[in-house]
C-alpha cells in the first residue's frame, strides 16, 4: 500500500491585528475637536479684525470719502502690522528638523547615533548661515569637522564602542552646539520680555477690546517674526501654521478675556471703592495678556530654535516646560508691568485725593452756610 504524501504546508496564516474600536473612536474623535478647535480659531481671529471695519459706518455718515479713507488706512495697518512679518517669517529658511528617534542611553544603536550625527551637521551649517553668528564660524567650522569625525566612528562600532560613542556625542552637543546657542538664547529671552510687557502695558492703558485685540494680534505677529529671524529658521510648514494658528488663537483668548478682566475689576472696585476698580481692571487685563504673549514667545523660541524633537510624544514635555518658563518669568514681567504703568496708577491715585479733598472742602463749605460746626474733639 502506497503512503499518502503529505500536502505542502502552505504559508503561515498572519493574525489579524487586534483592533479596538473605542480606541480608534477616540482618536478620531480627538482630531476632529483639534482640527474644529484650529478652524474656529482662525475664524474668531478674522471676525475681530472685521469688526474693525464696522467702524467704517461711523466714518461714511460723516462723510463717503472719508469713510473710504478709513477703510484704507485700515487695510494699510494691517498688512504693515499682521501681514507683513507674517511674510517674513514665512520667508525664513525651513530649520534643519530634529529626528524623531531615542537614543538609549544604556544600549544606544549605532543607526540612531548616526542620524543624531548627521542631524548636527546640518544644524551647525544653518547656524553657519545665520547673519547673527559670522563671528563663530570658526568654531561651527571646526565642530562640523568634529562631528563627521564621529559620524565615521558610527558604521563599524560596537556595542561598547556606542556606548562610548553616546556620551562623546552628549559631551559635544553641549560644548559645541548649545554654547554657540546660548547668547542667541539670551537676545530671544530678553525680546519675548520686552514684548509681553509691551503688550500688558498697551492693553492696559487702551480702553477698547478691538484695539486690544489689533495690539495683541500686531506685537505677537511681530514678535514670532523675529524669533525666527533671530535663530535664522522657521519650523516645516505644518510647525510653522501651528504657530500662526496659535497667534490667532492669542488674540481671540485675549479678546475673550475682556469680559472677565471687567467682571473681576469690577469686584476689586467694589473692594477698593471706584478709582480701585478703575485702576485693577486695566492692570489684570494687560496681564493676562502679557501672560499669553509670554507663553506664545516661548513656544516660538522651541520651534524655530528646532534643536530638540517636537514630534507628538514630545509635544506635552516641551508645552509644559514653556509653562514652566513662563512660571519663572511672570513676576519680573508683572513688576516691570506695575513699573511701566507707575504713571497710570499715580495719576488715578491723585486724582482719587483731590476728589476726597473737594468733597471734604465742599461739605465744609454747606455747613458753614446753615451756621453748623463739629463738636470740639469729635
Amino acid at each position: 500500500m502506497a503512503k499518502a504524501i503529505p500536502a505542502p504546508a502552505g504559508p503561515p496564516v498572519k493574525k489579524e491585528p487586534q483592533h479596538w474600536e473605542l480606541a480608534s473612536q477616540w482618536v478620531q474623535g480627538w482630531r476632529v475637536v483639534k482640527w474644529s478647535v484650529s478652524a474656529v480659531a482662525v475664524i474668531a481671529c478674522l471676525m475681530v479684525i472685521g469688526q474693525g471695519y464696522l467702524f467704517y459706518r461711523l466714518f461714511d455718515d460723516v462723510h463717503p470719502l472719508l469713510g473710504y479713507a478709513y477703510i484704507l488706512l485700515l487695510t494699510a495697518g494691517l498688512a504693515l502690522l499682521v501681514v507683513r512679518p507674517m511674510i517674513s517669517f514665512l520667508s525664513m529658511p525651513v530649520a534643519a528638523r530634529p529626528p524623531d528617534l531615542a537614543i538609549d542611553a544604556k544600549a544606544p544603536q549605532p543607526e540612531a547615533l548616526a542620524a543624531r550625527i548627521r542631524y548636527d551637521i546640518r544644524y551647525l551649517q544653518m547656524l553657519a548661515a545665520n547673519p547673527l553668528t559670522k563671528d563663530e564660524r570658526p568654531a561651527i567650522a571646526q565642530g562640523i569637522a568634529e562631528a563627521r569625525g564621529l559620524l565615521a566612528r558610527t558604521g563599524p562600532a560596537t556595542p561598547p564602542q556606542a556606548l562610548a560613542l553616546s556620551a562623546e556625542l552628549e559631551v559635544f552637543e553641549r560644548t559645541r552646539i548649545e554654547t554657540l546657542l546660548a547668547p542667541l538664547d539670551k537676545r530671544a529671552n530678553s525680546i519675548i520680555h520686552a514684548e509681553a510687557v509691551g503688550v500688558g502695558a498697551a492693553t492696559a492703558v487702551s480702553m477698547n477690546g478691538t484695539l486690544d485685540a489689533f495690539i495683541v494680534l500686531w506685537r505677537n505677529a511681530n514678535l514670532v517674526a523675529r524669533i525666527s529671524r533671530l535663530y535664522f529658521g522657521r519650523p516645516h510648514l505644518m510647525g510653522s501654521l501651528r504657530i500662526l494658528r496659535d497667534v490667532a488663537a492669542i488674540v481671540v483668548a485675549a479678546r475673550a478675556l475682556e469680559d472677565v478682566s471687567e467682571i473681576t475689576g469690577d469686584i476689586i472696585g467694589g473692594l477698593l471703592g471706584h478709582m480701585g476698580g478703575l485702576i485693577a481692571g486695566p492692570v489684570m487685563d494687560g496681564g493676562i495678556n502679557a501672560m499669553m504673549t509670554l507663553k506664545l514667545g516661548y513656544l516660538a523660541k522651541r520651534r524655530c530654535r528646532s534643536f530638540k524633537g517636537w514630534s507628538a510624544g514630545q509635544a506635552a514635555a516641551i508645552s509644559e516646560g514653556a509653562l514652566q518658563e513662563v512660571k519663572a518669568e511672570s513676576g519680573p514681567v508683572i513688576a516691570d508691568l506695575l513699573k511701566r504703568l507707575g504713571g497710570l496708577t499715580s495719576h488715578a491715585a491723585r486724582a482719587a485725593e483731590r476728589a476726597m479733598a473737594g468733597s471734604r472742602s465742599a461739605w465744609g463749605l454747606v455747613q458753614s452756610w446753615f451756621g453748623g460746626s463739629k463738636p470740639a474733639g469729635s
